[in-house]
């Protein structure tokens, strides 16, 4: 951003920071590639580049959420939803952060310019049906097993 300068956000990046940076440059580009227009005016909003790691207290707001940048970035009225960046793991619905995301990203998808929760992965959109379906059935595998262990109280 300091070298190119600011931009508008378009898209709200949810990803697992321990994910290869080639894998998320590949989601991202893929997600681009399926967007409205030339892919190259799309606009991500990516907390490891976004964010002052030097300053990470300031960035989640000092302890009130609704004040941090990753709140911020998803509620700014230019977003259009949020790309979360998967792998054959399905890393980020392990981790709390991104399910605050999530959650955020649900309750945002009421709103008619907020296109909602995409599954980006370096093949491809899940939702596009270019994500391929080991991705689709590592997804399901995951979401099957988290919604189990909620509901049998078992971790």
């Amino acid at each position: 951003a300091e070298l190119i300068g600011p931009t508008e956000i378009q898209w709200f990046v949810s990803h697992y920071w321990g994910m290869s940076v080639r894998h998320l440059s590949d989601a991202i580009c893929k997600h681009a590639e399926g967007c409205d227009g030339d892919w190259r005016d799309s606009a991500y909003w990516i907390c490891t580049f976004s964010n002052n790691q030097w300053l990470v207290k300031n960035e989640l707001g000092d302890g009130r959420w609704q004040e941090s940048s990753f709140y911020l970035a998803l509620t700014s009225p230019q977003c259009k939803g949020t790309a979360m960046i998967i792998d054959e793991s399905v890393s980020p619905l392990q981790r709390v952060w991104c399910l605050f995301e999530v959650y955020q990203t649900i309750c945002l998808s009421r709103s008619e310019h907020f296109q909602g929760l995409l599954l980006c992965a370096s093949t491809g959109v899940l939702q596009q049906g270019k994500a391929g379906t080991d991705v689709a059935v590592a997804v399901a595998k995951k979401s099957g097993r988290t919604r189990h262990s909620w509901c049998s109280g078992k971790r």
